[in-house]
């Protein structure tokens, strides 16, 4: 064959393609090979980093050789060991938060390793990579607190239609059913390893756990695993087939703090609050949103009632837990407004019902840490926090229904028309109790108090009487004959009193919505679950 032939013969060259390119696919396979090997050994690299820097701060450098040994890490060396300070000032660059010397509360660790590589050695012509992972871990002081998450009583229907309106199914709940939900304590993070089982993430840590959007239904699932041989489980169970199609971040309800890179409960916080608490804590309404909620109630001693209830989460979003060392986390309730109008039948010549419209306002109530004292031999041994009640007002006024939904707006409190005659006579009362209390009050926890699970409250101090009362009794009531006042109308004084036998029946229903709320006006209840001192977290 000339010369020419072979340059012009293009026979075979589909083959040469082929076989250059079964010659690249090999060696990215290959290079792919080495690459998820080295990737697999960081990453498993890093939690021991992660584990020794833990048993540093409590055993120093014997804790973490013992550490590698315990998990037959023979190719891992621990490179360096300091103790010193750590600043979470965000204005401090990341790699320049860890000081040695100092205090020694924090202490970081650096660990080498060497990885084998398999192929890649023909191209860079070595037989390893040495990889190294660096953690920081520091004591601190840290507590868990919750605000207005304990409920005062469960009885009647009302938590059940609540649930339901806020899940938006009829759940169907008993009052054996939910008073089984109150009676239930759950301990959060034990909830949380039932919920890794369930979503196969065992070894996750609880923050990156509680970031996940989490289907409500496993979330009860797990709940119910938590409850083990309860009763109470088998309405978590009932309650997850019924709440489908919706997901949760239980990180928009607890602030963990310094656990969330925690993978295991021990060491951890006490984090316990009753199940119906937590089903009401998930099913509440997100932030910048308001939900409202229509009843028509039956109650002895009125004709007729009815509830408008409007939830809203304020503008901010808040946990309603948290665990923490810091004074900068605040917890906050939800806003509500309750308007209830009743009709009550009379004797009175011409008037067959007096119309009575309550309206009431809760604003957010408020939460922070304010002091910490781990010394048990001070007198101010314990936990205080600042706490802010749920200021609002009540009024007895008719409202702008329209306008109720809207928190950043007042629905225009006016004269309620509680009678009208056919002759033309006109009854119409109002008043309007507003609460103080804008100032933040310390309440302080024991540690006596802390273990024993104590609810304390802050208080306006403002209402003298029950809220349906303290409008009533001080509205201001007046008789019209065809436009003209009338001073001294008969109709005055039995009206008045009628208002007041009517004030104890409509309480029951406002204290019964509250308490379903775990809010309340002019109050504020606030627990402290736990205090744990000298408490080893990652921090870095």
């Amino acid at each position: 064959m000339t010369r020419h032939r072979l340059i012009s013969d293009q026979r075979g060259g589909i083959s040469l393609i082929i076989a250059g390119s079964l010659f690249m696919l090999a060696g990215a396979a290959t290079m792919a090979v080495d690459l998820g090997s080295v990737y697999l050994a960081r990453r498993q690299l890093q939690g021991m980093a992660d584990a020794a820097a833990l048993a540093a701060v409590d055993g120093g450098r014997p804790a973490v050789i013992a550490l590698l040994a315990r998990n037959g890490a023979t190719n891992v060396s621990l490179s360096s060991l300091q103790s010193g300070d750590y600043s979470k000032d965000p204005a401090v660059a990341v790699n320049d938060r860890f000081s040695p010397g100092g205090t020694g509360l924090a202490t970081q660790v650096e660990l080498r390793r060497r990885t084998p590589l398999f192929f890649a050695k023909l191209l860079v012509g070595r037989d390893g990579i040495d990889l190294t992972a660096r953690a920081i871990a520091a004591r601190s002081n840290a507590t868990a607190f919750s605000l207005s998450t304990g409920l005062a009583a469960v009885s009647g229907g009302l938590p059940n239609m609540l649930l339901s309106s806020l899940a938006g199914t009829q759940l169907d709940l008993t009052v054996m059913d939910t008073q089984g939900l109150a009676s239930l304590d759950m301990d959060l993070l034990n909830v949380a390893d039932a919920l890794r089982v369930r979503l196969g993430h065992d070894g996750e840590s609880y923050g990156d756990l509680f970031n996940r959007e989490i289907p409500l239904s496993t979330l009860l699932g797990a709940m119910a695993d938590a409850a083990g041989s309860s009763p109470t489980a088998s309405i978590l169970l009932g309650l997850s087939t019924r709440l489908t199609g919706r997901s949760i971040r239980l990180s928009d309800i607890v602030d963990l703090g310094p656990a969330a890179n925690a993978g295991s409960s021990t060491g951890q916080p006490n984090i316990v609050v009753d199940a119906f608490t937590m089903l009401r804590m998930l099913l509440s309404p997100p932030a910048g949103t308001s939900v409202p909620i229509d009843f028509n109630l039956t109650v002895p001693g009125l004709t007729t009632t009815r509830l408008k209830l409007i939830l809203g989460n304020g503008q901010a979003h808040s946990p309603m837990m948290t665990v923490t060392s810091s004074q900068d986390v605040i917890l906050r309730t939800g806003q509500a407004r309750i308007y209830l109008e009743s009709n009550v039948a009379t004797l009175l010549p011409g008037i067959a019902s007096i119309h009575v419209p309550l309206y009431v306002e809760l604003a957010a109530a408020e939460a922070r840490l304010s002091a910490m004292q781990c010394d048990s031999a001070s007198p101010d041994a314990g936990v205080t926090l600042a706490v802010t009640p749920s200021i609002g007002s009540v009024a007895l006024a008719d409202v702008d229904t329209g306008a109720l939904t809207n928190f950043a707006t007042v629905p225009n409190p006016r004269p309620a028309l509680l009678a009208q005659t056919l002759l033309g006579t006109r009854v119409t009362g109002y008043s309007n109790v507003s609460l103080g209390g804008a100032q933040s009050q310390n309440i302080h926890f024991t540690p006596d108090e802390i273990r024993s699970d104590q609810v304390k409250r802050a208080s306006t101090n403002d209402l003298t009487q029950a809220v349906a009362a303290s409008a009533l009794t001080n509205a201001r009531i007046q008789v019209s004959l065809l436009g003209v006042n009338v001073s001294a109308s008969p109709l005055l004084a039995p009206v008045a009193s009628l208002l007041g036998t009517t004030a104890p029946l409509l309480d029951d229903i406002i204290n019964g919505v509250t308490a379903s709320l775990g809010v309340s006006l002019g109050n504020a209840d606030v627990q402290v679950h736990d205090l744990r001192c000298g408490m080893a977290t990652l921090v870095a």
